[in-house]
């Protein structure tokens, strides 16, 4: 068993204590003689992430006053600090505020183009969904900055305390950077955990777990211990399926430039150990790796590429090592800030390090030295650090226990249909494979590959709501350091997938405001409403462009088992026996009793048909006219009879 199976009220930087009257008390600042100041709003969101922007700007947007508060003196987590490609395979798993955000990607760079008819920046931007870091910074800020004056930003507020009364969280208080000498305690109504080690939740004594489960704990071929190739299932030797306390590793997402107009030389840090390399260093001699086996590295706009840690491979020539230093990081999730930030900067030396040893040291091939020697870090990007990331690549931090715990076996396909199984509560999509970086150094006794690496492909699956909310303590919702295993976070853990469950975040805590319930309790059909009315994605579909005029009754029965494959067919031709089959299957998931009927099943479906079904089923015929020609039209009349409440 892991150290961590779950973890319930752990000590983190304080304490929590159950009751009437109970207060879980961090460190207050040494010498704060002064009462603490106090704030309040509708919906209190830590951290910065993309997830937390995208649940201050979703709440914001349904008429809430949000304050949006960080430790980190900046916007936009990973994203704007070297994440720029975006991870995402099939464009139609991830809608609403991502979408959103590639579109104002997109106008960004064809202003920037303007004058260029050749538009190359615009070309390098793929659609909005590759952008450079400052540009995401800046976008990030635009969305903020246009919900009217109702977000309030915090940067520089560390967490210090959580106050929870009778099981619900009701206060945060924070350390200001700028005011060490008095904390500032706010009050909301409900609360948003955006953070990537989950600091509130664990603050606030909601269980979590850090590590790997074992394969046999919910039946995952690829828990554990584990060794396999890039794009294969088949445990290696090796593999024990053993849990432990390791995490993935992490790494820097730099960007780098060859304009030797913005190109600042790589320096080789003060903390560098030639010995972090020396099997890296063996793989170039030998000629067993080139620069681009070590490291990924990926054009972006404006004459920039972004670098990543490259994987192992069973074809290609492999390298050893890159930039993800794992077990290093393994104390991250439960760290202390200042603990955090000598990880931080022991990172930063070994990947930065690694550059600089690529493009100088003798040992390196010339021909390697001289096409690493083209890189430099960026003039105009993070200048107020050195022009490298502020944050490291934190892949993995707590993950709580929730209401749901995805898992590997989640993406298992369902027998009774063409896709994995229908979840009535969907909040979000997954499409990326289960996908984990090494989580132990490199070993030499198991040659061309690392232990912890997998990447495992999966058909798209459903989130559902209770990944989000966590036990143990109500009044808050954690949509990026989720409930899952250690497998299924490694397909969740895609900035765009935050963003989605940040937003369904966003709205569920105006519901549970407006509802006067909590966020435990929310209707969640309610939420899935005003999500899909938003353009929010709950069901793969991969025909379902974001401006189809029947998205969301679509995307909202798709919840319900309206297709029972991942396409929409919009226009398909509805016949009696496709309309009672699927209004059959959407009433079974709503608990309605309802018998289909059986005659002439091949005929078209007709207005008087469906209605007179609804009517059968016991629900309220909708005024207006009908189509329920094509499965568009059908979708529309059944969404509008079932009377989703759309909100604001």
């Amino acid at each position: 068993m892991s150290r961590h199976p779950v973890i319930t009220r752990r000590t983190f930087l304080g304490r929590a204590v159950s009751g009437a009257t109970a207060l879980a008390v961090g460190r207050i600042p040494a010498g704060a003689a002064a009462a603490p100041a106090e704030g309040a709003c509708d919906v209190l969101v830590y951290g910065a992430t993309p997830g937390g922007i995208a649940a201050a700007v979703a709440a914001a947007r349904s008429g809430r006053t949000v304050i949006l508060a960080a430790h980190e003196d900046h916007i936009g987590g990973i994203v704007s600090n070297g994440l720029t490609n975006a991870d995402i395979g099939k464009k139609q798993a991830v809608g609403g505020l991502f979408h959103e955000f590639t579109r104002r990607v997109v106008a960004y760079y064809e202003a920037f183009d303007r004058d260029d008819p050749a538009k190359p920046n615009v070309k390098l931007c793929r659609n909005g969904y590759w952008y450079e870091a400052s540009v995401a910074e800046r976008v990030f800020r635009e969305m903020l900055d246009g919900e009217g004056g109702r977000i309030r930003l915090l940067l520089g507020h560390e967490l210090r305390a959580a106050v929870v009364v009778a099981g619900r969280l009701s206060a945060a208080v924070f350390a200001d950077a700028a005011s060490p000498g008095r904390p500032l305690r706010i009050a909301a109504a409900a609360f948003v955990d955006a953070t990537y080690e989950g600091d509130l939740a664990a603050m606030a004594g909601a269980p979590y777990r850090v590590g790997r489960e074992s394969r046999d704990e919910y039946g995952e071929p690829h828990a554990g211990r584990i060794y396999t190739r890039f794009g294969t299932r088949e445990p290696l030797e090796g593999s024990t399926g053993v849990a432990d306390d390791a995490i993935q590793g992490f790494c820097f997402r730099f960007h780098v430039t060859k304009d030797p107009a913005r190109r600042v030389p790589i320096a080789k840090p003060a903390a560098f150990n030639r010995d972090d390399y020396r099997h890296v260093l063996e793989d170039l001699a030998s000629g067993r790796a080139s620069f681009r086996d070590v490291v990924q590295v990926y054009p972006m706009p404006n004459g920039k590429f972004e670098t990543n840690s490259n994987h192992p491979h069973p074809v290609r020539r492999v390298p050893s090592e890159s930039f993800d230093l794992a077990e290093e990081n393994w104390g991250w999730p439960e760290a202390t800030p200042a603990a955090r930030r000598r990880i931080y900067e022991r990172y930063l030396a070994h990947n930065t390090g690694l550059m600089w040893l690529l493009q100088n040291d003798p040992a390196v091939p010339e021909a390697v030295r001289t096409e690493a020697a083209a890189y430099g870090w960026p003039r105009d990007e993070w200048a107020g650090n050195g022009h490298v990331p502020r944050q490291v690549y934190v892949r993995q931090g707590r993950r709580i226990l929730g209401d749901h715990v995805l898992t590997q076996r989640d993406g298992d396909p369902d027998p009774a249909l063409e896709r994995t199984p229908v979840r009535r509560d969907s909040i979000g999509i997954l499409e990326f494979a289960f996908d984990s970086h090494g989580c132990h150094k490199y070993d030499p006794a198991h040659p061309g590959v690392r232990e912890g690496y997998i990447y495992i492909e999966h058909p798209p699956l459903q989130v559902p709501y209770g990944v989000i909310v966590p036990r143990g303590v109500d009044g808050l919702l954690v949509p990026v350091a989720c409930s899952c295993s250690h497998v299924g976070y490694n397909a969740l853990r895609m900035e765009p997938v935050f963003m989605a469950l940040g937003e369904a975040a966003g709205i569920a805590a105006h519901v549970a405001i407006a509802r006067g319930t909590t966020v435990r309790a929310v209707p969640v059909a309610e939420v899935q409403g005003i999500l899909v009315s938003r353009r929010g994605v709950i069901t793969f579909y991969s025909d379902l462009p974001f401006d189809h005029p029947r998205f969301a009754a679509l995307q909202w029965l798709g919840a319900r088992g309206l297709n029972p494959r991942y396409d929409a067919t919009p226009d398909l031709a509805m016949t009696r026996r496709h309309g009672w089959t699927k209004l059959a299957r959407i009433l079974a998931a709503e608990g309605r009793a309802w018998t289909p009927p059986s005659d002439r099943p091949e005929a078209p479906l007709t207005a008087a048909d469906l209605d007179a079904w609804l009517r059968a089923a016991g629900m309220a015929v909708p005024a207006g006219p009908a189509d329920p020609a094509t499965l568009a039209g059908f979708a529309e009349r059944v969404f509008a009879a079932m009377g989703v409440a759309m909100g604001a």
